[in-house]
């Protein structure tokens, strides 16, 4: 009889637990579904190859220790010894995009409630952007995984501000500032939030002050190259409203960006798109994000928890809209993936607060959804955007003979495509770019320059001007010419026309 009691009450406790788990494994299962297809049909692009190469030089080079971004490539280090296929090293982004889901759950959870964390795993999941950087050899969907994480821990100490918790906190978002610098923003909302919340007691405030001086002390030894590198990227000074190609040549954001963001994080990352019903769709589509955010923000009062949220969604990209005003943009998609999860979480308690007032508008909003975000995963996995270098490589590896030698001209002191795709023999030599000259003397020097051979010549480069193509015939007999539109370079296969031809002399 006790046995059978005991049977009965474990009963309830197993169906909760089926009902709490099962909807975010679907989710997760569906997420895993979308980030592995199609993970190993286009090529690296030219900032993954960068990845892989500043991974293996930490064998090389113990100064990269000290590289603004050490943990991503410090894991890319280790996981390259497992496997060198594109699939498999675009796997590391797919278990950080599959981390930052459940954790974009586990917060919303326990800040909002069971289906806006639901809610917001799903939006997060789905979205191409996303998708996108999970299959990337990048440290995007590290950072993000990272980022929340520290935020679920904050959430934690919001409520119980222990010794432990904070410094766990400050442990994460320590290693969320060494994965990508951009993650220091989140400190703002972090130090509002934990400053307002424990204002009157000054023992927690001054253990969470430590805790801050101790994420200072660790990244320490970054401080300089971070800025010096920074400095770089950034480039100078512009003025407001102009573009200046030596710092991005991108025009600083606007109104109409930070409205449109929304749109961009969730479903459509693509630029503008080419039919203008579907343009003015997403617009409209954008228009009703920022009202779902609208609703969000108008119940900050009834929910102070959502609040949290609010503040990292919002706080950090005031600095970032700032910045872009006066110097390179920093409005990039990519650098404000570290926020979406928050802007997911914003746009699910805007649709939870519609449909607990009017459910058919909840569903009409549920459906505008779905067809933005099927039309943007469509767009996505059905063009290709990124760089062919696989394609480009394989076309000398198809072709090459013993003898040939390759001349790298494309403006890279490293050929990091040649260093992970190409597996054959021919000499590699690195030249500085000629440019689109029309000076024949300075074409024929240029190309006297290369490096002897009686075989064959495998030269690529940036597609130039028709003298330079002029004087190669001159010199040579072009066996095989090729244009990779997407990346704007040349392959010409090139043999010299005799014996009597010497180069480098």
């Amino acid at each position: 009889m006790k046995s059978k009691i005991q049977r009965l009450a474990e009963t309830p406790t197993r169906a909760g637990w089926l009902k709490q788990w099962i909807p975010i494994t679907l989710i997760l299962l569906l997420a895993s579904g979308l980030y592995l297809y199609q993970l190993g049909t286009e090529s690296l692009w030219v900032d993954e190859l960068l990845s892989i190469h500043r991974a293996k030089s930490l064998d090389e080079d113990l100064s990269r220790l000290l590289g603004s971004r050490i943990l991503y490539h410090a894991l890319l280090r280790v996981w390259i010894i497992f496997g060198n296929g594109d699939a498999w090293l675009r796997g590391l982004g797919v278990l950080c995009g599959l981390g930052t889901v459940f954790l974009t759950y586990q917060l919303g959870r326990r800040l909002l409630g069971e289906s806006t964390g639901l809610i917001a795993a799903l939006i997060v999941a789905v979205s191409p952007l996303f998708i996108h950087h999970a299959q990337e050899v990048r440290m995007y969907t590290l950072s993000t995984f990272i980022g929340v994480g520290g935020s679920l821990i904050l959430t934690y100490a919001l409520e119980s501000p222990t010794t432990p918790l904070i410094f766990g906190w400050a442990g994460m978002r320590f290693l969320a500032i060494i994965t990508t610098p951009l993650n220091l923003l989140l400190l703002l909302p972090d130090m509002v939030l934990f400053g307002w919340k424990f204002r009157q007691q000054r023992r927690v405030l001054l253990t969470f002050g430590m805790a801050l001086l101790l994420i200072g002390i660790l990244w320490l030894p970054w401080v300089i190259g971070v800025a010096l590198s920074s400095a770089k990227f950034m480039g100078g000074v512009k003025v407001p409203g102009t573009s200046a190609p030596d710092i991005g040549g991108a025009k600083n954001p606007g109104i109409f960006d930070v409205i449109l963001q929304p749109s961009r994080l969730t479903a459509w990352s693509f630029g503008r798109a080419n039919s203008n019903a579907i343009y003015w769709f997403y617009n409209a589509y954008s228009v009703m994000l920022a009202y779902l955010m609208g609703v969000a923000l108008i119940n900050l009062r009834r929910s102070p928890k959502l609040g949290w949220v609010a503040a990292w969604a919002l706080l950090p990209l005031v600095p970032l809209f700032l910045v872009s005003q006066v110097s390179r943009s920093l409005w990039v998609n990519r650098y404000l993936l570290f926020i979406a999860p928050y802007i997911c979480l914003l746009l699910a308690a805007g649709w939870m607060g519609i449909w607990k007032r009017l459910r058919f508008g909840a569903l009409v909003v549920a459906l505008i959804y779905a067809i933005a975000v099927s039309g943007g995963i469509k767009r996505y996995y059905t063009v290709l955007d990124r760089e062919n270098w696989r394609g480009l490589v394989q076309t000398i590896t198809m072709n090459e003979q013993p003898g040939d030698v390759i001349v790298w001209s494309i403006g890279q002191r490293i050929p990091v495509a040649l260093n992970h795709y190409y597996r054959g023999s021919a000499t590699i030599e690195i030249k500085d770019t000629l440019g689109a000259s029309d000076e024949k003397p300075e074409v024929e020097d240029w190309l006297s320059s290369l490096p002897p051979t009686k075989s064959r010549l495998w030269l690529v480069h940036l597609k130039s001007s028709p003298m330079f193509k002029s004087v190669v015939q001159e010199k040579f007999d072009v066996q095989t010419s090729k244009k990779i539109d997407e990346l704007g370079i040349e392959i010409l296969l090139l043999t010299p026309r005799s014996a009597e031809v010497k180069i480098r002399e």
